[in-house]
């Protein structure tokens, strides 16, 4: 859980805003060997997908735990024109096949920049909160060890969160993409999100990939952390008095941390701005490919061996190897 809240977080800046509580000693022990054995910080994604390239059709399995996260959020953050598309089909009793939202990269956003949404905010009200509540017995009884403990705990967080190895790993791709990606949870789902790079992007089919990154300081700022984190329960197990006032510290704690790693959040909080462009909704797939075909050629190409695993009747593939021919008479023509 505070691994999946450091991945929601993390990379944004040296702050990262996730609440002290209950589990770190067993995270930064369990960071520990991942750092040391795999050489990486981030859990794997915890959505399946495909990021598939339109132009060479290459498909890849996501590896990118903001991908899985984009992915999965999709139904959140898709935007109205998406729903009413849908509602539209819903209204003529038919059922939707395929959900096809074209969406291009923002020039006007920095990409893998974050931006920052009342989640990330969410942990600085918890801080605050938690300091409160670990006065209350200093000032009534003059013990300051629950305040102590409670202000150690959050900077140990803090410096958890700092690691250099979060952003480096978060955003491990190519900025300025001109190339078009498609990002889809396979066939039996009806959601496919297109986005198009236009040189200001994420190079999306290079962040599925989930490359790790070489930087050996971390092993040894893991080793620090969870050297801290250990001496820290030595000395909360001494504590004798007052000890429900860090109780309710550490609840408030795993409240935010299950809010923070459970939240659906916009692309835009993982450096993925995007601005839509249009929908294409039909009651059957392969109409639904076409329809993406003749508005963006090689898009609806590249999803065929997707949504079609098994292959395709005669008329389909003369089908498709025209639309193709088309589209690459067009390359031909404007270059």
């Amino acid at each position: 859980m505070i691994q999946r809240a450091l991945a929601q977080l993390a990379g944004d800046s040296l702050v990262t805003p996730v609440a002290f509580s209950f589990g770190w000693v067993t995270y930064s022990i369990s960071a520990l060997l991942a750092v040391v054995g795999e050489n990486k910080l981030l859990p794997t994604p915890d959505c399946s997908g495909q990021v598939v390239n339109v132009r060479s059709r290459y498909t890849r399995q996501n590896n990118s735990w903001i991908l899985g996260r984009v992915m999965r959020d999709f139904s959140y953050w898709r935007g109205r024109e998406v729903r009413d598309a849908e509602r539209k089909m819903a209204a003529k009793d038919q059922r939707v096949a395929l959900c096809v939202a074209v969406y291009e990269a923002d020039p006007k956003q920095a990409a893998g920049v974050p931006k920052r949404d009342w989640v990330w905010y969410s942990g600085f009200i918890c801080a605050v909160l938690q300091l409160v509540i670990s006065t209350v017995p200093w000032i009534l009884q003059g013990d300051w060890a629950i305040f102590f403990t409670t202000a150690c705990g959050i900077c140990l967080v803090l410096g958890s969160g700092a690691l250099p190895q979060w952003k480096q790993e978060k955003w491990a791709c190519r900025r300025g993409a001109k190339k078009t990606a498609v990002l889809t949870r396979g066939n039996g789902q009806k959601d496919c999100i297109v986005i198009i790079g236009g040189g200001v992007g994420l190079d999306l089919e290079d962040l599925a990939g989930g490359r790790g990154v070489d930087m050996p300081r971390t092993r040894y700022l893991a080793s620090v952390m969870a050297a801290l984190w250990i001496a820290l329960l030595i000395a909360v197990s001494g504590l004798k008095r007052n000890t429900w006032f860090l109780l309710v510290v550490g609840i408030l704690g795993m409240i935010q941390n299950i809010i923070v790693c459970g939240a659906p959040r916009n692309p835009s909080a993982f450096g993925i701005h995007l601005r839509f462009k249009e929908v294409i909704v039909e009651k059957k797939v392969m109409e639904a490919l076409k329809a993406t075909e003749r508005k963006y050629p090689y898009v609806g190409r590249s999803l065929v061996d997707v949504y079609f695993p098994g292959g395709l009747r005669p008329d389909e593939e003369e089908y498709w190897k025209e639309a193709d021919d088309i589209a690459r008479a067009k390359d031909s023509k404007t270059k």
